[in-house]
């Protein structure tokens, strides 16, 4: 590979190899050679990573709402989720202790975004009733629910959260009965005003 001398170079490495334009700006920023950094991408990327973590940890926490909802209010649907084909709820609720390894292991490693957690739970609510309407919708074209039953269970669906940090938390553990649940006891933390940090 020709030598790299200035921040454009390093502009037209970025669209032509990702891996080797990151492992040119961590050498230049080690080196202090910072005026040949690529400034611009490098502060996009570092944008877009906190972005990343915050979209990966709504999606999990969206999972354990969906799921929490379907326990609750579907459960006699159970087995016809195709994503889980068990009885029962059991599906679910492995699906919800999954979902919290992969929570703390996000909070682990970026405890900040508890910060965020209440704001982050309430758009994960909303990707939750997107996934829940699929499913009903999809009872009713499976014919296990006639459609007077379909808008029934549709309309069941709260347009906001249903459910307080407090509820989330204990829950988790009585699903996964696990009582030292990290993500539940993330959520008690923050609602007691402590410090993000580990649990």
């Amino acid at each position: 590979m020709r030598n790299l001398t200035t921040s454009e170079d390093l502009k037209e490495l970025y669209e032509k190899d990702f891996y080797m334009w990151v492992y040119e700006n961590l050498k230049l920023l080690k080196e202090g050679k910072y005026d040949r950094v690529d400034w611009e991408n490098l502060l996009e990327e570092i944008e877009d990573m906190g972005k990343t973590l915050k979209r990966s940890l709504i999606s999990y926490i969206a999972v354990i709402l969906e799921h929490m909802y379907k326990l609750e209010n579907l459960l006699s649907y159970s087995r016809y989720d195709t994503d889980m084909l068990e009885e029962g709820g059991r599906g679910w609720k492995r699906s919800i202790a999954n979902a919290s390894i992969e929570i703390e292991k996000i909070l682990d490693d970026s405890p900040g975004l508890l910060r965020q957690l209440e704001d982050i739970t309430r758009q994960a609510w909303k990707y939750a009733r997107k996934s829940l309407t699929a499913f009903i919708m999809d009872l009713e074209e499976g014919r296990i629910v006639s459609i007077s039953e379909r808008e029934q269970l549709l309309r069941s669906i709260p347009k906001e959260l249903p459910y307080t940090i407090e509820q989330i938390a204990g829950r988790i553990t009585e699903l996964t009965e696990d009582e030292n649940n990290a993500f539940a006891q993330y959520m008690q933390r923050y609602k007691k005003g402590q410090k993000p940090g580990k649990p």
